[in-house]
């Protein structure tokens, strides 16, 4: 069993996103605002931002430890994964047990055949937590992913549902 539960995004994570986006790897690792102001956390759980599907990762106290969102999905059906979890919730396995949720989730959509992460080829931490979750490193991006201020190269990380 899981340690980690996800659940849908709610209007009141807005303090607790705000508060995890003040952590330096967070700004550094994900393409957030910077400044990362409380009206970007407001507008991001009020669907301002173009997401497929959002959700809060939760510890087993059910306290918000991070953020899973489906970004889009493709023409073939892969459906672009991003995560984060706050530096109160890290070394415990909150991004694998949320990959794990959302691909459950994933099998349930007729128009998700695949689920994928754009990984930086610098982001070790994030690489492990997708290959914890049973993705396999599978090809060179054809996009960069953020670190820190710079464009950097990357890999996409997939798993098939069928």
């Amino acid at each position: 069993m899981s340690a980690h539960k996800i659940r849908e995004i709610r209007k009141t994570d807005a303090t607790w996103i705000f508060e995890a986006c003040q952590d330096e790897q967070i700004k550094y690792w994900t393409t957030i605002p910077r400044p990362y102001l409380i009206e970007h956390a407001h507008a991001f759980v009020n669907g301002d931002f173009p997401e497929y599907k959002i959700w809060a990762i939760e510890n087993e106290e059910s306290k918000p430890v991070g953020v899973i969102s489906i970004h889009g999905i493709d023409e073939s059906g892969a459906a672009d994964l991003g995560y984060f979890v706050a530096k109160w919730g890290r070394g415990k396995g909150a991004a694998k047990d949320a990959i794990a949720q959302v691909e459950s989730y994933a099998k349930t959509d007729p128009s998700i055949k695949s689920i994928a992460a754009c990984i930086s080829d610098l982001n070790t931490f994030s690489q492990r937590a997708a290959e914890a979750a049973g993705l396999k490193k599978s090809d060179v991006a054809t996009r960069t992913c953020r670190a820190g201020d710079l464009e950097t190269s990357a890999c996409m990380y997939r798993k098939m549902l069928y």
